[in-house]
């Protein structure tokens, strides 16, 4: 008996001790604060995490301030990061692994057991008149299991502050994008409208001279009808472009419905004097992107998981507790109680090879991964290193040729006249062409940049 009661008196101990060793929890604000870190290293923007409909009307505040004067590059990432809801949905999946964390290094509550009994029969009176029984019962191995558990929730728990911290930086990867296109939009309309302008000053010119008594061939005239309506269709198209871009913009910043009166400043950025290198950045790039460090911390998660299965496959529940009888008369009965699970038909079979598949899927979800990771950084590289040749065509024989036959017809000519007029059409269509492989370059490049896992190291973007 004295045994007994010693065995009982360690049991509490036991209990707290494993209690202490999984009872420490990150905060809200220590999860956020180690993803705001993760996304420091790529997007100047802070990272802010609304709860309330106060700070959603701060954020907006200050959002509405950086829309005044027109938005910069840097400060429509920042409007993003207060506004967008997709960043919030991030922010809040990232609160449900804190919450399977505190689950996982939480205790299991004992047991209360509380029963009478009655005697009955023919030697009923030789017994008490009723028996109360009290007692409480702890299951130990899940006491046990507590410090695997944790060690898995918090491999998932960084696995879920990577991913958060991945979709803050692709969600200014995509602004950065938007913003590109808005902003080539833009440029390509103005150009098209200045086309335009010379096209209608043309036609101008042949009905002028018409009307003048002066030759003009009826095809001549149909001709230029007929350039100016698909100039005048070029515009229209140009202008939906904007149209539609701004839209694209304006739902990555998270205001649209909202604030519509809102500009961009900032014209595209030149073309840079390097490129980055893809083979280097290819194998840097494994050890980097968040995602992928993400499926890491998921694989680590999974082996903890097969572990703990395996270590407690054959005791997957051991109920230890101190039961008391109490008999008429106030005769008292203490002893030790066990339940102890027998795998005499489940032997923890279905559970062992989910965690194994399990596994085995995180593995193969990371090879595919890294895989396509790859393509993207080779694929990304190619469209760059493309735009850049035909971009320093351009710049470096297309249009020094046209500036110097410009300024060979200018001498004495009638700034109006049709050759003046066709070599300002032309120099507007490479213009137009230049935007255009700009526009391909920074879209590319910033891919490129994102794939590598260092999109502010590597976009060029200012």
């Amino acid at each position: 008996m004295q045994r007994y009661r010693r065995a009982t008196q360690l049991l509490p101990g036991v209990g707290l001790l494993l209690i202490a060793a999984g009872c420490t929890v990150p905060t809200r604000r220590e999860n956020l604060d180690a993803t705001a870190q993760l996304v420091a290293g790529q997007v100047a923007a802070p990272l802010e995490w609304r709860l309330d409909d106060k700070a959603d009307a701060e954020a907006r505040q200050r959002a509405e301030a950086m829309l005044v004067d027109g938005l910069t590059l840097q400060e429509a990432i920042g409007v993003s990061f207060l506004a967008s809801p997709d960043l919030q949905l991030a922010l809040e999946k990232l609160e449900i692994s804190r919450a399977d964390f505190v689950a996982a290094a939480t205790a299991p509550n004992p047991v209360a057991v509380i029963g009478a009994r009655e005697p009955n029969g023919d030697l009923a009176a030789f017994y008490p008149g009723h028996t109360i029984s009290f007692g409480v019962l702890q299951n130990v191995i899940g006491l046990l299991q507590i410090p695997g558990r944790r060690q898995a929730a918090k491999h998932d728990l960084q696995r879920a502050r990577l991913e958060a911290a991945n979709a803050a930086v692709r969600l200014a990867a995509q602004v950065a994008q938007a913003w590109i296109d808005y902003s080539a939009a833009l440029r390509v309309l103005d150009v098209r409208q200045r086309a335009a302008a010379i096209t209608q000053l043309a036609y101008d010119n042949l009905n002028a001279a018409q009307a003048a008594g002066k030759p003009v061939a009826a095809d001549t005239l149909d001709g230029q009808r007929r350039d100016l309506l698909d100039q005048q269709g070029s515009v229209i198209r140009a202008r939906l472009d904007a149209a539609r871009t701004r839209v694209e913009l304006g739902e990555k910043l998270g205001i649209a419905g909202w604030r519509d009166d809102w500009s961009v400043q900032q014209p595209l950025p030149p073309l840079p004097a390097t490129d980055p290198q893809a083979a280097a950045e290819e194998q840097a790039a494994m050890g980097r992107r968040l995602d992928l460090l993400a499926d890491e911390e998921m694989i680590q998660a999974r082996l903890r998981v097969l572990a703990n299965t395996r270590r407690f496959r054959w005791l997957s529940e051991v109920d230890l507790g101190l039961f008391q009888d109490e008999a008429t008369g106030g005769t008292h009965f203490t002893g030790p109680n066990a339940v102890i699970d027998v795998p005499l038909f489940d032997q923890r079979q279905s559970a062992l090879l989910n965690a194994d598949a399990q596994l085995r899927s995180e593995l193969r979800t990371r090879d595919a991964a890294r895989l396509a990771a790859r393509s993207e950084i080779r694929s990304h590289a190619a469209e760059m290193v493309a735009a850049r040749e035909l971009l320093e065509q351009i710049e470096q024989q297309i249009e020094p040729l046209q500036r110097q036959q410009q300024q060979e017809g200018a001498a004495g000519a009638d700034p109006d006249s049709t050759e003046r007029l066709r070599q300002r059409l032309a120099a507007l269509s490479t213009e137009e062409e230049h935007v255009d492989l700009l526009r391909d370059y920074w879209r590319a490049r910033s891919a490129l940049a994102l794939a590598a896992g260092d999109w502010a190291g590597l976009s060029g973007l200012p």
